[in-house]
C-alpha cells in the first residue's frame, strides 16, 4: 500500500517535470509576434487550473491540507484573471508571481536536502543543496527583474529557468528515489 502511494507520487513527479520541461521549451522557442497570445493562454490555464482544484475541493473531505489547496487555487485564480485583465503590467505580476515560487521551492529543496537527505547518509548531498542555493538564486534574480524590459526577454528567461526547475526535480528524484525497501 505504502510503496504503491510512493509510485503515483513518482509517477505524479515526472510527470509535472516532462510539463514543466516542455513550457519551457515552447517559452523559448516562441516567436516573438505570438508572446502576446502565449501570455494569454497561461492566464487561461491558469483560471482553467485554478477551477479544477475548486472543483476538486468540493468533493474532498474538508481537512486544513485541502483548505490549503484551495486557498492556492484562489490565488491561481487571481493570479490568471491578473494575467488577462492587465496588460501592461504583466511584466511585473510574471516575474514577481514566478520568483517568489522559485524562492520558495528553493528554500524548500533547500531544506529537505539539509533535513532528510544528509542525515539519510545518502552521498553528494550538497549537490542537492547547491541545487537549491541556485534555484532560490534564480528566483530572486528574476522577482527583481534587473536586465529584461520586454514580455519576450522575460518569457525566455522564465523559459530557460523553467528548464532549469525541471531538471533539479528530475536529478532530486533520481538522487532520492531508492528508498529501502522497495
Amino acid at each position: 500500500m505504502l510503496f504503491q502511494s510512493l509510485n503515483k507520487i513518482k509517477q505524479s513527479s515526472v510527470v509535472i517535470s516532462m510539463i514543466l520541461m516542455a513550457l519551457g521549451l515552447v517559452m523559448i522557442i516562441c516567436p516573438a509576434q505570438y508572446t502576446s497570445s502565449l501570455i494569454d493562454a497561461l492566464g487561461f490555464c491558469l483560471l482553467i487550473l485554478s477551477l479544477v482544484m475548486i472543483m476538486d475541493y468540493m468533493i474532498s473531505k474538508k481537512v486544513l491540507f485541502n483548505v490549503v489547496k484551495l486557498t492556492m487555487a484562489i490565488v491561481l485564480g487571481l493570479v490568471g484573471l491578473a494575467v488577462l485583465v492587465f496588460d501592461e503590467s504583466i511584466l511585473k505580476i510574471l516575474g514577481w508571481v514566478f520568483g517568489v515560487v522559485l524562492v520558495i521551492q528553493g528554500i524548500e529543496h533547500f531544506y529537505n536536502a539539509v533535513m532528510y537527505v544528509k542525515p539519510s547518509g545518502r552521498k553528494g548531498w550538497w549537490f542537492l543543496a547547491i541545487m537549491s542555493v541556485m534555484l532560490f538564486a534564480a528566483g530572486i534574480l528574476v522577482f527583481l527583474n534587473p536586465w529584461w524590459d520586454t514580455p519576450r526577454a522575460l518569457l525566455k528567461v522564465i523559459g530557460v529557468i523553467l528548464l532549469f526547475d525541471a531538471a533539479v526535480d528530475m536529478i532530486r528524484l533520481i538522487w532520492i528515489w531508492p528508498i529501502k525497501g522497495e
